[in-house]
């Protein structure tokens, strides 16, 4: 596809969003986290996370579970984290646990599922990918999206 194809198919996949850019409403997404204050490495630890959220968001919510324990199972100690947890938790009887990080993962993944079905509830582009490039003026997000067909979702949208 030439520059000026790319260039009107981009205008309007972003009028049929409301005029957005995935990257903008990614950026929006992790608002409550302040962005603006992290550093380039850590902005992109942020974003990834957004977009397993964002991927996860577009599904019908009766897969979303399915989809949130593949992406726990790609995770090297996650499991491990969860499930030493809810053993401490089931025989343990006092009630001052400390979340590990994977749960505090879990809950920070679905409050951006969340976030983003009451920000952007129709808006079903899949982030392919994305970069953060340090800038002088702070960390720059591109964002390459496919708007996905609701009638053929794409098991492998997270990974």
């Amino acid at each position: 596809m030439g520059k000026a194809s790319r260039k009107k198919h981009l205008q309007r996949q972003q009028k049929q969003y409301g005029g957005s850019k995935l990257s903008a409403a990614l950026i929006e997404l992790c608002e409550p986290f302040e962005p603006e204050n992290l550093s380039a490495k850590e902005f992109e630890k942020l974003i990834a996370l957004a977009a397993v959220a964002w991927n996860i968001a577009v599904l019908p919510k009766e897969e979303r579970l399915e989809k949130l324990t593949a992406f726990i199972e790609t995770m090297p100690n996650m499991k491990e984290e969860l499930k030493s947890e809810i053993d401490t938790v089931l025989h343990d009887n006092s009630k001052d646990t400390d979340f590990a990080p994977a749960t505090t993962m879990l809950h920070f993944i679905g409050a951006m599922i969340q976030r983003k079905d009451e920000l952007f509830p129709n808006d079903i582009r899949l982030v392919l990918n994305y970069n953060v490039k340090d800038c002088p003026e702070g960390p720059h997000l591109s964002v390459s999206s496919a708007p996905i067909n609701p009638e053929r979702i794409n098991t492998d949208i997270i990974s």
